[in-house]
């Protein structure tokens, strides 16, 4: 077996009057432009926390802070084979509270907010983003779960499990 790399990332599904904010990442070094939640690399000192790094992460994108949320929570972890890294990827929700600004542009991309009833399907999203997004828009948002996802070198899924 050939030796991979590994990459850790965090992605957050931001949540608001019915509606979630995605975006649509473009240049990104890890992934073709696509839509995903808003999120990024963890940092050397933030793989034991990558809630930090989500915090970090929406801060740093769209200049939300924790103080503008609630109900941060861990909802999938996602192990993808590219065949040449292995990536594992944290997947948060959060609230976006009433008084707290609403996101409107980012440099890595284009935000946008869906209906909670988005087909998701519809969405150009890299592998473990369209598992995870498709299932919490079905399943997982009317729980607390924590689930996990696989997807193998060639495509594979298994999960949300």
């Amino acid at each position: 077996m050939a030796l991979r790399s590994a990459r850790h990332l965090t992605s957050v599904y931001l949540v608001r009057e019915g509606s979630v904010l995605l975006l649509y990442r473009r240049g990104s070094r890890a992934i073709a432009d696509s839509w995903v939640g808003i999120g990024g690399h963890l940092e050397p000192g933030e793989l034991t926390n990558p809630t930090a790094a989500a915090l970090r992460e929406l801060d740093e994108e769209i200049g939300v802070t924790a103080n503008h949320l609630t109900g941060l929570a861990l909802r999938y972890v996602a192990v993808r084979d590219t065949g040449d890294e292995v990536r594992t990827t944290y997947y948060f929700t959060a609230d976006l509270r009433p008084t707290a600004p609403v996101p409107t542009e980012c440099t890595e991309g284009d935000l946008r907010w869906f209906e909670l009833t988005t087909d998701p399907t519809t969405l150009d999203m890299p592998p473990t983003a369209r598992v995870a997004f498709a299932h919490w828009l079905t399943t997982g948002r009317h729980d607390t779960a924590l689930r996990f996802i696989t997807v193998n070198a060639t495509g594979d899924e298994t999960g949300p499990s």
